[in-house]
């Protein structure tokens, strides 16, 4: 029977959502942007709304309680992953294409055309990809035990060492047997035996069930491998960089100064833009038709990386001067939730080691026991706090994805997210990076929630299938490690390295 109160629900929270993406976008955007780009802010839009849709899925997933609650969850996930592979592997490539080729070489073509380009190389590698690794490893292994007999046991005339078993049913026959280690009691208690309640099973040894899975599965499952190793890196990152930029930015924050002093500093950030004016020339006459050489490339991202950095500083002064300081509410604000941050870091990270990593038999449930309790107590108090600390790992990922940009390489250009100046590109790279993570951090959360989430359908569907999928199940054994070992390596590193420095740029 379908529960009206579930489907209020699975139609007010997407609306919920879209109304935060609008206010989002409206907060953020660039003023260049507004009134304009249309079509890529309608993409932001439904790509946040996918997103949140597909992590707010779970708790959905648990009220729906194995089917009882009337929801085809099974289908329903298959679908809500198929489309966030669609908007992440193809939506949001072609509209950050189209939006960066308003700016393109005339002599490149169209937008669209620019576009289409761009989108169709990056859907034909994860296609040749997918369609060669579904080929050889699209099957999944599910480990089983193979069981020989299960006997009834009618009498007790056996000792505790199971040296002598005998009389079973009459018509499987007796079975005398000596010190065999393979067969087991179930539940293991002598003294309760012989009263026709109990059995003895003769087990083999372990064997595993091959069956390829769906391609619609395998897509998944490409997505949820590649959402891990961006999870791993950024999460992991981004777990310890977010609670120390935000308690480091109340310890630097813009300090009143007087005017020859804002003059001083006005004068070396001018020397600084000179320079790097200087560089973005050498920089784009070393561009030959939109090609740019490995070299190049990498120094066009430190130079993007100084960019920001000298805007950064130029606003600071702003605010030390002509703002006395800015609002002193707002980084006692910023501070204290620098260290909610930090606790829910430091929770996350205890969670993964007393729970995650220790499982099948845990030291400890933890936030576990915190989410079970809420929702007994009152049933959207749980999901609450389940939604604040799988949404607080999506800010990780993205915060991660900055600080790995600006800090640790230049493999590509930084895409920050800064109030009333954030550009449509920014906004289409992080809701892709966004999507994309969505599905390992629910796959992350079904684990880390794995007694709250025990009777779901997509709890079935990732520890049936996707973990147990040829040699890609063998990633599935250290990725929890990775996100663990990432967090600990940012944490030694920016206790080294605190403060967010220009790159070195050789032209």
């Amino acid at each position: 029977m379908v529960n009206v109160f579930l489907i209020i629900i699975a139609v007010v929270i997407p609306a919920l959502v879209v109304l935060a993406s609008l206010y989002l976008i409206a907060y953020f955007q660039h003023p260049d942007d507004k009134n304009v780009a249309y079509f890529p802010k309608i993409i932001v839009i439904l790509g946040l709304t996918l997103a949140a849709t597909s992590i707010l899925m779970l708790p959905l997933d648990v009220a729906n309680d194995g089917g009882s609650g009337g929801f085809p969850m099974d289908i329903l996930w298959i679908i809500i992953y198929i489309a966030v592979a669609v908007f992440a592997v193809v939506i949001c490539p072609f509209a950050m294409f189209f939006y960066e080729s308003e700016e393109a070489d005339p002599g490149a073509g169209s937008q669209i055309a620019g576009a289409f380009k761009g989108t169709f190389a990056i859907l034909f590698a994860f296609t040749a990809l997918t369609v060669v690794l579904y080929v050889f490893f699209g099957v999944a292994e599910i480990p089983t035990i193979v069981v020989l007999g299960r006997f009834q046991v009618l009498s007790y005339p056996f000792m505790s060492d199971m040296s002598n078993i005998t009389y079973a049913l009459p018509e499987i026959a007796a079975i005398i047997g000596g010190n065999n280690e393979q067969i087991r009691f179930d539940p293991g208690n002598p003294e309760l035996l012989g009263d026709g309640t109990e059995y003895v099973e003769y087990r083999l040894d372990k064997e595993f069930l091959q069956f390829r899975v769906s391609i619609a599965l395998f897509i998944i499952t490409m997505v949820a491998f590649f959402g891990w190793l961006l999870f791993i890196i950024f999460g992991g990152i981004g777990l310890v960089a977010l609670p120390f930029d935000m308690i480091g930015d109340f310890k630097n924050r813009p300090q009143r100064i007087p005017y020859d002093k804002y003059l001083e500093r006005k004068k070396k950030i001018g020397e600084r833009a000179t320079e790097l004016v200087e560089i973005g020339k050498t920089i784009q006459s070393r561009t030959s038709g939109g090609i740019m050489s490995k070299r190049d490339r990498k120094n066009y991202n430190r130079f993007r990386q100084a960019i920001f950095l000298l805007e950064e500083d130029y606003e600071r002064l702003k605010i030390s001067y002509k703002r006395q300081g800015g609002k002193v509410i707002f980084y006692y604000a910023q501070f204290f939730g620098g260290f909610i941050a930090l606790g829910v870091s430091l929770g996350w990270l205890l969670h993964i080691i007393i729970y995650m990593i220790t499982a099948p038999e845990p030291f400890h449930p933890f936030l576990n026991s915190l989410v079970i309790a809420l929702n007994n107590a009152w049933g959207f108090l749980g999901v609450i706090v389940y939604g604040l600390l799988s949404f607080y790992l999506l800010f990780c990922v993205v915060k991660g994805n900055f600080k790995f940009g600006l800090r640790l390489f230049f493999l590509f250009p930084i895409h920050p997210m800064r109030v009333g100046n954030t550009m449509m590109n920014a906004f289409l790279f992080n809701v892709g990076l966004i999507l994309i993570t969505s599905v390992s951090i629910t796959h992350f959360c079904t684990m880390a929630f794995s007694q709250f989430t025990s009777t779901t359908a997509i709890n079935s569907l990732f520890e049936t299938a996707v973990k147990n999928l040829k040699i890609l199940k063998w990633f599935w054994v250290v990725y929890i490690f990775g996100v663990f070992v990432m967090a600990v390596l940012t944490a030694i590193f920016l206790f080294i390295k605190p403060k967010d420095k220009p790159a070195k740029i050789r032209v």
